[in-house]
């Protein structure tokens, strides 16, 4: 038990916990998950790729073997579709799961503008050729080209260092012959050259400007507007090839839907301080020319440092201020839901929309934002709270405000407040029966707990009942848990015995060292100067009823103590006859529900009270039993057995700890979970921390999971 007792109750580091608000679904175990589109979200599990909805519901299982891609990469569906890799081979998968393109590609492309298509390659004559396909694996263009992209409605094709044109039914647009091709498909027109000619040519071929490559450098066409660069200086032309707005900036953008595009001007001939605004189609300043920090426009919005303050706000499309500069810093545009991440004057980021209006921090620190720029986004929760668990996996209840919660006893746990460090108890409806006001405890015992607090600079210790009502006050040094009616004490380095009244009783000597009652004694310890030592068993009459002296000696549990005189272990009896010699026994473990570990020739069996062998010394390690059941060790793993000897948990686990109702809990690869007697698994291995069944109740802490998000502004 021991190395699942520092397990359970080590304190766990707390990292991030989620705003609600954004929060779509929670408690999501892989070892990676991210929005992979189309409503699904792609999840990696025992090295494959599986798919589930927004609901946790298994759409493509990780059974069917699909592989994650380059970097450990999951698959991104579009419009239904994506591509994997099988065996150095690629094809395409429909959202159900079914195969669609088969695996025998070198490369597959799946493009959805303006209809399914499917670019892909293969290997001819020692040679990789590009083709096109639509989804029913009908050819489109053979696969005969060096290349092959798409430009909405118009497929650009390479051959022997020559570009060419077809529509989307693989019809000849423009002959194979020219040295550059970008087309613009809503203007029908490309950038081209050819030899010596460069310029923009319409579809039938016919050029509609020409100029000079070593004068201009021709760049994209936007909104009418062609970005170009003459002498290092940027400026716009038209469609004839005219220069509508001079060459005069040293940076410059495309124009944008807005038709406005964003330009800069060097400060002392300086790239690295530049200045930014944005002007028109006609050349106008619109935004004014002195931003070192402006954004392009995305959702009528762009983010801009205010020159004057050095704080961030948001401008629309006419130079105004949507937002003010009010912010400590931004980096985000505005998304497709209207929403923007800023920084806070508490230097947190928060989820604005365009008035301003404040939908929160997304995790406690607000140090962590995601981008909503697809329909959901998965973000990993590494701060769970505590919780209340029935013997199913149940969550019965939740604990935010809780560092720590330890184990029932007597139906009660202690917890520990984050808020002041301190400590506190709480039932096993998880109801709070004290504040957090100890500075420590030790579990309630018979109606009664140890607890401490610090008075006057110093810690002294005192007990409540399971009301929480004080009945012994906070005056001793230290104290032991109540049994037999009676503790321990200790006031000015002195023992003392207490009732539960507090009344105090002297000891009858001095000892050394001396520990608490069980089974109606306690254990008082002399050191002599040999390598023997003074044991006073002290009966519930605080009469030395028992006095030997011995190498070691043990306390009474179940009425039998375990004493070694002369190298040899002994059993003795409540009267102090020793009544048994463990002749051969290397190692014994106290005796609990009738049954003591014993340990012969380096493996474990079980013995009786009267030390009958009726477990076979078969283990490599054992532990008491609980109820009916102990928990053994062998292969260097962990099952759990019966009083009978029979295995009811195969050895299979890292750790396993019995509990008295038939569920147990387990620990496998770094993490704890529950089963039931019969070897179901009741959960999977999800809680970093579980405490032991306590009438079928246990107090849990998931391990990290991952929470599906999305912003709160989505309709």
């Amino acid at each position: 038990m021991k190395f699942l007792f520092v397990l359970l109750f080590l304190p766990i580091t707390l990292i991030a916990q989620i705003n609600p608000k954004f929060k779509v679904t929670s408690k999501i175990f892989y070892e990676k998950i991210e929005y992979s589109g189309s409503g699904l979200f792609g999840f990696i599990q025992d090295g494959n790729v599986g798919y589930i909805d927004k609901n946790k519901n298994v759409i493509i299982p990780s059974t069917l073997g699909l592989k994650p891609g380059a970097y450990n990469s999951i698959p991104k569906f579009n419009e239904d579709y994506a591509v994997f890799k099988k065996d150095s081979k690629y094809g395409v998968v429909y959202r159900t799961g079914k195969e669609i393109i088969p695996f025998e590609y070198k490369s597959l492309n799946v493009y959805t503008d303006p209809a399914l298509f499917v670019v892909a390659s293969k290997e001819v004559n020692n040679k990789d050729l590009y083709g096109v396909m639509n989804m029913q694996k009908k050819i489109i263009i053979p696969f005969e080209y060096d290349y092959i992209t798409f430009y909405g409605s118009y497929i650009v094709v390479k051959k022997n260092y020559r570009y060419g044109i077809k529509s989307i039914t693989g019809k000849d647009v423009l002959p194979v012959e020219y040295d550059q091709l970008i087309v613009y498909p809503e203007d029908k027109v490309a950038k081209a050259q050819k030899g010596d000619d460069y310029g923009f040519i319409d579809l039938n071929g016919k050029w509609l400007f020409k100029k000079s490559k070593a004068v201009y450098d021709l760049y994209s066409f936007s909104h009418g507007m062609i970005l170009c660069k003459v002498n290092n200086k940027y400026g716009y032309l038209n469609l004839s090839g005219e220069e509508v707005i001079s060459t005069q900036y040293d940076k410059a953008n495309s124009f944008n839907e807005y038709g406005l595009a964003k330009v800069g001007t060097f400060i002392g001939n300086s790239s690295y301080n530049t200045q930014f605004g944005y002007i028109n189609k006609q050349g106008k300043v619109i935004i004014p020319i002195q931003y070192k920090t402006l954004a392009d426009f995305r959702n009528g919005a762009a983010f801009v440092q205010d020159p004057v303050t050095n704080r961030y706000g948001y401008l629309d499309t006419k130079g105004n201020w949507l937002l003010k500069p009010i912010y400590i810093y931004t980096n985000y545009s505005f998304d497709d839901y209207g929403g923007a991440w800023v920084k806070m004057p508490d230097n947190k980021y928060h989820y604005v929309d365009k008035r301003g209006k404040d939908y929160g921090i997304l995790v406690k620190d607000g140090s962590s934002f995601i981008d909503f720029y697809t329909d959901y986004a998965v973000i990993k929760e590494t701060e769970t709270p505590f919780s209340m668990l029935d013997a199913k996996g149940n969550e019965l209840k939740v604990f935010d405000d809780y560092k720590n919660i330890f184990s029932f006893a007597d139906g009660i746990a202690g917890y520990q407040s984050k808020e002041n460090n301190l400590y506190g108890f709480i039932n096993i409806k998880g109801k709070k029966i004290t504040e957090a006001e100890f500075t420590g405890f030790n579990a309630f015992n018979n109606g009664i707990a140890r607890v401490s607090k610090n008075i006057n600079g110093k810690s002294k210790s005192g007990y409540i009942d399971t009301t929480g009502k004080e009945i012994i006050p906070f005056k001793y040094d230290n104290a032991s848990i109540f049994d037999d009616g009676w503790a321990i004490v200790t006031k000015d380095s002195i023992f003392y015995f207490i009732d539960k009244n507090g009344k105090e009783k002297p000891t009858v000597r001095k000892y050394d060292k001396l520990t608490s009652f069980r089974s109606g004694f306690a254990l008082g310890t002399v050191e002599d100067t040999g390598k023997y030592k003074t044991y006073y068993y002290i009966d519930k009459n605080l009469k030395e009823s028992i006095t030997i002296k011995a190498l070691q000696a043990y306390g009474f549990q179940e009425n039998i103590a375990v004493i070694n005189r002369s190298g040899v272990y002994e059993l003795m009896d409540t009267n102090g006859k020793v009544y048994k010699e463990m002749t051969g026994i290397e190692s014994i473990k106290f005796s609990k529900e009738g049954l003591m570990a014993v340990k012969k020739d380096k493996k474990w069996g079980y013995m009786d009270a009267v030390g009958n062998l009726l477990i076979p010394y078969t283990y490599e390690d054992c532990d008491h039993f609980e109820g009916e059941y102990a928990r053994v060790k062998l292969n260097d793993k962990w099952g759990i057995i019966d009083k009978k000897g029979k295995m009811v948990i195969e050895p299979q686990y890292e750790n396993i700890e019995p509990g008295n109702r038939g569920n147990f809990i387990y620990y496998k690869d770094k993490y704890f979970g529950i089963i039931d007697k019969n070897g179901n698994l009741v959960t999977q291995p999800i809680y970093n921390t579980i405490t032991p069944l306590y009438n079928g109740i246990a107090i849990s802490k998931l391990k990290s999971s991952y929470v599906i998000i999305q912003s709160p502004l989505k309709k």
